[in-house]
Order: C-alpha cells, then sequence, then structure tokens
C-alpha cells in the first residue's frame, strides 16, 4: 500500500459502515447487566505524566476486544505509574498486573507472551520528528542516513527506538526523562525528537512542544509492533486477546477504532511526499508473520 493511498484509506475507509460497526460492537461499554456480558477486570499500568488514562485507544481497543468474546471488561489502573520498561518487568516478575503493550523485541518475547497481532499496524516503526522552526532548512537538505551523522536526536533509553537509532549509527541521547525530552531541543542540547506518525500531531499541541513544530520534509520507517503482552502462563487471557482482536479485525470495528483515533492526524503529515530514511532493526523477532495486518 503505497503513502498516498494510505492517507485516502485513512480518510474515507469505514467511515460509511463506521455508524453500523460501532452500534454492533461498540468500543464504550454498556452498564446494562441484561447484555449478557461477562464481567471480569483487567489490571493495567496506571497513567502517566498526571493524565487521567493511560492510553485512550489501548483502553478502546480492550473493550471492543473483549466484547467480542462475551466479557464486559472493568480496566482497573494499578496504584503505581510504571513506565513501560519498568511495567514490562513487574509483569514478568509476576505482580499484580495482568497484562501490557509495548514495542516487541526478542528479549521481550522471551520474557513474556507476546499477542502477535501489531496493535498499530506497524506505524509505530514509521517516525517523523519535532524540531526547532529554524531548523527546517536543515532538515529539508537531509536524503540519507549519513547526512544526519551531524545531528542529536533524542528518545528514551528504555524505549526499543533508542536502539533502532544506535544500531543504525545514528548519535541519539536517552538519559532525558520524557518531559525533558522537548527540552532538550528547544535548549539546544539535542537536534530533533522522532515520535511515530501516529503521536506526533497530538503531541505538538501539547504545551511542552509549543516552541517546537513538526519536521516537514523526513520519514523514518524500520520494522517495529507493538503488542499486548501477558505473562507466559496465563493461557486464559492470550486466547480471549487473540480470539477478539481477530475477530474485530475481520469485522472492521478495529479498523473504524484505528480511524476514529489516527485517521485524522495521519491525513495532516503529508507523508507521500516525504523523503523515507529505511532504518535496520535486527532486535525485530525474524518469524514475526500475520502480514495481513500491516500497513505498507
Amino acid at each position: 500500500m503505497s503513502l498516498k493511498y494510505l492517507q485516502l484509506f485513512f480518510c474515507v475507509v469505514f467511515l460509511v459502515q463506521a455508524t453500523d460497526v460501532l452500534a454492533h460492537s461498540s468500543v464504550n461499554e454498556s452498564s446494562d447487566p441484561t447484555d449478557n456480558l461477562v464481567p471480569i477486570d483487567i489490571v493495567i499500568p496506571g497513567p502517566l505524566d498526571g493524565n487521567k488514562v493511560r492510553n485512550p485507544f489501548i483502553e478502546g481497543l480492550l473493550r471492543l476486544v473483549f466484547r467480542k468474546e462475551n466479557y464486559r471488561v472493568n480496566i482497573v489502573y494499578h496504584k503505581r505509574s510504571y513506565t513501560q520498561g519498568r511495567a514490562l518487568k513487574e509483569l514478568s516478575d509476576g505482580s499484580e498486573i495482568d497484562l501490557n503493550w509495548s514495542t516487541t523485541s526478542k528479549d521481550r518475547e522471551a520474557l513474556l507472551r507476546a499477542i502477535k497481532f501489531p496493535l498499530y499496524r506497524g506505524l509505530i516503526g514509521w517516525r517523523v520528528a519535532l524540531i526547532r522552526p529554524s531548523d527546517q532548512a536543515l532538515f529539508s537538505e537531509v536524503k540519507t542516513k549519513q547526512d544526519l551523522q551531524q545531528l542529536l536526536a533524542v528518545q528514551r533509553f528504555d524505549w526499543t527506538d533508542y536502539e533502532v537509532f544506535k544500531e543504525n549509527q545514528l548519535p541519539i541521547e536517552g538519559n532525558f526523562t520524557f518531559p525533558l525530552l522537548s527540552k532538550a531541543i528547544t535548549s539546544g542540547i539535542a537536534d530533533y525528537f522522532p515520535r511515530s506518525v501516529l503521536e506526533v500531531v497530538t503531541e505538538s499541541e501539547h504545551e511542552r512542544n509549543k516552541a517546537l513544530v513538526i519536521e516537514e520534509s523526513l520519514l523514518f520507517k524500520y520494522k517495529a509492533a507493538y503488542y499486548f503482552f501477558v505473562q507466559k502462563d496465563n493461557e486464559a487471557l492470550a486466547t480471549i486477546l487473540e480470539s477478539g482482536l481477530e475477530k474485530a479485525f475481520v469485522d472492521g470495528s478495529y479498523q473504524v477504532l484505528f480511524t476514529q483515533h489516527f485517521g485524522h492526524s495521519l491525513a495532516k503529515l503529508g507523508l507521500d511526499e516525504r523523503v523515507v530514511i529505511e532504518l535496520s532493526n535486527t532486535s525485530f523477532p525474524v518469524e514475526e508473520h500475520a502480514e495481513k495486518y500491516w500497513l505498507k
């Protein structure tokens, strides 16, 4: 699927069927006790950075998926607001967390059971950058990975993206807390902050990024997928997630939810007009499959 077609896809696909699909597969759970759904509690890490919700798309998806399996899920936040890396460790150690979601890697799949449905259809590995407005001309001259050697990126050290940039010999700094990543750009310590095409438009509107802009000319692409992760021996939860995700994909309700959350933002980025910088990611498990879920 071309980038140009992708933009059109998110603008028009499923709009006709959205009302009908969501009417029968509501993302918002009913509280009607006569709906014959079995109630179930699922504990996830608490919200970060003072937010009230950890991840609106993921939580909507969990409600949709459990409903497909005839459960009415009650999402319970753990009292601790773990970062991504710490949440995965707590999950693998058998803490009170039932599941988490994260970019996959060989190491993470060795510790936990990955539900191999790419929650963001692979677009988590499509990145554009937040930069200082005065630097757009500089980035417009970049055509290859080698052109980026004199520029410094920032990411969190516990994000798989950090290792991807290191693997591709692109200068990167990872020793900032999340709120300070943007400040590293505005202060001149670093030059760009790569963000997923799914989140960069929303993040650019946040107060902490008011002095930054979305870079207009580049698109970084590497193989990456966000999966749900559960404990290795939690067969029951894994089965619910695998079956519910497949049903939601087949009947189109997953695509409707995805478009509702990300279609408008993706259409703003001009993806088809950008220079693509392909990056390798050897931490991505080579045996991954289910290509039908991925956008190309």
